[in-house]
Parts: structure tokens; sequence; C-alpha cells
């Protein structure tokens, strides 16, 4: 049984490191070449210069549910996009966090490990656009990405439910 799931977690791993790949060129490269020297170079320029830092975190929404409120306001198709793309942009973050621990049971350590690396992986690359300028830090990213992770792994536990009826969850895989 358990080399069963190593076969199986081996081209899961793989898709979950080209979904990284994916979410960093998305958020830190907007689309663009991923250019990891260049991250270094921003980071470098922003600690030798800490008032541009100060202004970035100036500039910074650091207020709750602002933005989250100002997309909903704007009935623009590019704010719906901004609000539910940062939902949607975690969802497999969700769904291949559990797949990649085992944790295939509705429990409180699954969905808590979920909620902190998601957490943990938004704050990360929050903190890369603030110190790096590559991009405007938001509270609200953090909400509506470490939702979409919560939303991912609910997923992934009622599919792990139809696909496998009857059975434990373990045995599915």
């Amino acid at each position: 049984m358990r080399n069963k799931w190593a076969m199986r977690s081996i081209p899961v791993t793989v898709l979950f490191v080209v979904y990284l790949y994916i979410l960093t060129k998305i958020i830190l490269f907007k689309f663009g070449h991923v250019d990891l020297m260049f991250l270094l170079r921003q980071a470098n320029w922003a600690i030798h210069d800490m008032s541009r830092l100060h202004y970035r975190l100036d500039m910074a929404n650091l207020t709750p549910f602002r933005t989250i409120a100002e997309n909903l306001r704007s009935h623009s198709v590019y704010e719906y996009i901004q609000l539910y793309g940062n939902i949607g942009l975690f969802i497999p973050f969700g769904i291949f966090v559990p797949y990649l621990t085992r944790g295939t049971k509705l429990d409180t350590w699954t969905y808590g490990l979920v909620f902190i690396l998601s957490f943990a992986l938004c704050l990360l690359l929050e903190c890369t656009q603030l110190v790096c300028s590559i991009g405007m830090f938001d509270v609200d990213d953090l909400i509506l990405n470490t939702a979409g992770g919560m939303v991912g792994c609910v997923l992934f536990h009622l599919i792990v439910r139809v696909t496998s009826p009857g059975k434990t969850a373990a045995a599915a895989r």
C-alpha cells in the first residue's frame, strides 16, 4: 500500500513544484520572465535604502477587508478577477497539501496545516513584493489566498469522499 502511494506521489510532487513555479511567476513576475537575480538585486537595493522600504510600507494596505470591499463595490470585471483570482490561485495549494501529507481524514490537523502553510506562503510572497518593490503588500491578499487554500482543502476532502464511498480515506489511495 505504501509503495502504491509513493508511486502516485512522485508525479503529484512534480505537479506541485510546477504549480509553485507558476504561482511565483504570476504573483511576483506578473506573468513575465522569472528572474531570481532581479529579485536579489531589488532586495539588496531595498536593504541599502531603507527609506524606500518605509515608503513602500506606507503605501501598503494593512487594513483588513478594505481592498475586498473596494473590489466588490467597483463592479469592474478587472476588480472581480482580482478578487476571485486571489482565491482561485491558492485552491490547488489546498488540494496538494493534504494529498502530499496523506491528510485524507477530515480532521483539524489537516485544515490547520493547510491554513498555516497557505498563510505562510502568501505572507512570503507579499513580503517579497514589498521588499523587492515589485508589487503592493495587501493584507487582503493574505485573507483571500488563505481562504483559497482552505477552499482547496474542503474540495480535496469532498473529492475523496465522493470517489471512495464506504472506504476509509487512507485506503482510497
